[in-house]
C-alpha cells in the first residue's frame, strides 16, 4: 500500500506534518483529515497570533 500525498501536503511545514502523521495513524484517519484538523486548530497562520493579556495589574 503506497502513500498518498495530496495538494495539502505540499504547503505544510515538517513539524505540522509529522504532527498529522502521528494523528492520523493513532485515530486511524486519512492524512488529509488530519492535516485539516490541525490547521483549523492552529489557526490559518500561527505565527501572528498575539501574547496573552495580563490581567488588571499588568506586568510584574
Amino acid at each position: 500500500m503506497g502513500k498518498k500525498t495530496g495538494l495539502i501536503t505540499e504547503a505544510v511545514s515538517e513539524e505540522r506534518l509529522a504532527e498529522a502523521n502521528y494523528y492520523a495513524r493513532k485515530c486511524g484517519i486519512p492524512l488529509e483529515d488530519a492535516l485539516r484538523i490541525i490547521e483549523s486548530a492552529y489557526g490559518s497562520k500561527p505565527s501572528k497570533s498575539k501574547a496573552p493579556k495580563h490581567g488588571k495589574r499588568g506586568r510584574r
